[in-house]
């Protein structure tokens, strides 16, 4: 008898028709198809289900495509279960929002579709979505109570709402100034992971920079008064020290504004030794799939001791970055104005004309390891072409 591949949670079951029902199939098939290239629509599908068993993902989801735009170019309704696995390779290559747009369509037309429910509850687990994960999840528990892919799942939750809860980093970042000057420094810092309405981090820097050594501490936290509003503070302190601020305080306020979108404003202060450095500005993150598009706007006023009146500089940054996986990124960025955007240190303020740009790179090697590296120049009045480089280490547990 002739059987039929049908799809369960990734797995592929065999299902023997009966011959009638098999030459219905196949009767209905190429009726369905004459309208308009029959033999190319079915090579498509074909391809597309070769390329997808070759875990050649990116290519199967492309002939998938073009079979659905095959069957809309002929008038037909793109098959469902065509259209599941745009969804399912949309959300193994990275793309998690049109995921889950397809899916939540898919289950419109077939609320109990058991394929597309799963999907869906991963999808919104890998978004980070576990109230959304855990509501779909709930549902099959009733109708499949004893299903292993189900409970799998929701221990999956389970453990991914225990999942780390400290991360510790030990990071070197260094900088080239023309004419050979150079500054190294490290930081070793400690971070409280999972709590769902308080945060916190600590960190301690070390610095060598023009034949000055000098040590840093403080930390930040962040308060969530709500599921969309977060209320940040910082203070860091560095005892008699030239080049560092001797005392850095801040705080901001960021905002949900919708979905993917993150708008904040923050103040900051830093004093040094011979100058107290006021700057505020608002800034935006908007993820719209594997994409991050950052922006931010920065205004600082510079009183320094001994002169009279305030300075004023303008900054502005922007970025692009693209995430892979869980916790993976890609940025590219550049900045301009009297600013640069990296630690506060003194000899970057005092200057009205500036630019550079940059590329970061955040890495994990395991749900636990992980790295981050940076590349950035810049090129200011007065001082020339500054280099600045840095890598981090992180573990958590």
């Amino acid at each position: 008898m002739p059987t039929q591949l049908r799809r369960r949670s990734g797995k592929v079951v065999l299902v023997t028709l009966s011959a009638p029902l098999a030459l219905a199939l196949l009767l209905t098939a190429s009726g369905a198809a004459s309208a308009q290239t029959p033999v190319a629509a079915t090579e498509l599908r074909r391809e597309a289900e070769q390329l997808r068993s070759q875990r050649r993902f990116p290519e199967a989801l492309a002939a998938y495509r073009a079979t659905t735009a095959a069957a809309t170019a002929a008038d037909q309704p793109a098959d469902f279960e065509d259209r599941f696995w745009i969804a399912k390779l949309e959300s193994w290559t990275g793309a998690l929002d049109s995921a889950e747009q397809h899916l939540v369509q898919l289950l419109a037309e077939r609320p109990d579709d058991y394929d597309s429910q799963i999907a869906l509850a991963d999808v919104r687990r890998w978004r980070g979505d576990v109230a959304g994960a855990r509501a779909v999840l709930a549902m099959l528990q009733q109708t499949h109570p004893d299903d292993p892919e189900v409970a799998s799942r929701v221990a999956a939750l389970r453990s991914a709402g225990q999942g780390p809860r400290w991360e510790a980093g030990l990071e070197y970042a260094g900088e080239r100034y023309p004419g050979g000057a150079a500054s190294d420094g490290a930081t070793i810092g400690l971070r409280a992971l999972g709590r769902h309405r308080f945060r916190w981090g600590a960190a301690v820097t070390v610095q060598d920079k023009f034949d000055r050594t000098e040590t840093r501490g403080g930390g930040d936290v962040g308060l969530h008064v709500s599921r969309a509003l977060e209320l940040t503070g910082t203070a860091y302190v560095a005892p008699n020290a030239e080049v560092l601020p001797r005392g850095t305080f801040g705080m901001g306020l960021t905002a949900l504004a919708a979905r993917g979108l993150l708008l904040s404003a923050d103040y900051r202060h830093d004093a040094y030794a011979d100058a107290q450095v006021h700057g505020v500005g608002p800034s935006l993150e908007w993820y719209t799939g594997p994409w991050l598009l950052a922006a931010r706007y920065r205004y600082t006023a510079t009183r320094f001791d001994g002169v009279s009146g305030t300075a004023g500089d303008h900054a502005g940054l922007g970025s692009v970055g693209y995430q892979y996986g869980l916790a993976n990124i890609v940025r590219v960025f550049g900045f301009v104005g009297g600013e640069s955007f990296g630690e506060p240190s003194r000899d970057r303020i005092g200057s009205t004309d500036g630019r550079g740009a940059g590329l970061a790179w955040r890495q994990f090697v395991s749900p636990v390891m992980g790295f981050e590296a940076v590349y950035a120049f810049d090129d200011r009045t007065g001082i020339g072409t500054r280099h600045s480089f840095g890598v981090r280490l992180v573990r958590r547990w």
